[in-house]
């Protein structure tokens, strides 16, 4: 038992770190998918994903557009048939142990997560707390292009 546990505490650990990672590149580092979710949490068509998540296009991500986009890229990955509406089955994706998370976000309990509900559980639970805390130097309480592509530099490594 004694040899368990730390191996497991480690690759919890080592899970929640690829999971930040993942999120930073998919906020950061890629363009526009053409996938566009409902419309009342799109975000207006940039040609980067730091435009894409600023939708007040004030040059800064608040924890607010931040979380959102990363939620919204999410739920894009994992809506198998891009209808907006993501099923148990899409959620866990063959991974049944993940069938909790998924009953964390359905908040009326109907078997489908909607965008809307995603980015509700997403700003209530902090989804981008962690990378927050990282990537805002200044602590302005957002996040410039530049304090995010260091962000992104640190766990990746320079832009090639």
């Amino acid at each position: 038992m004694q040899i368990f546990v730390p191996k497991c505490c480690s690759l919890i650990y080592r899970a929640r770190g690829a999971i930040l990672l993942l999120a930073a590149v998919a906020l950061f580092a890629f363009p526009a998918n053409g996938i566009t979710p409902a419309p009342t949490t799109a975000a207006p068509a940039g040609p980067d994903g730091f435009s894409q998540a600023d939708t007040n296009q004030d040059g800064k991500l608040s924890r607010d557009e931040a979380s959102d986009y990363l939620v919204i890229e999410i739920f894009i990955s994992r809506d198998a048939n891009h209808d907006g509406r993501m099923t148990l089955e899409e959620w866990v994706g063959g991974d049944p142990t993940r069938s909790a998370d998924f009953k964390k976000r359905d908040a009326n309990d109907d078997g489908i997560v909607t965008t809307q509900e995603a980015i509700a559980y997403g700003r209530a639970h902090g989804v981008v707390n962690q990378i927050m805390q990282e990537a805002d130097t200044n602590h302005d309480g957002a996040l410039s292009r530049d304090e995010v592509k260091a962000y992104y530099a640190s766990r990746e490594g320079p832009a090639k």
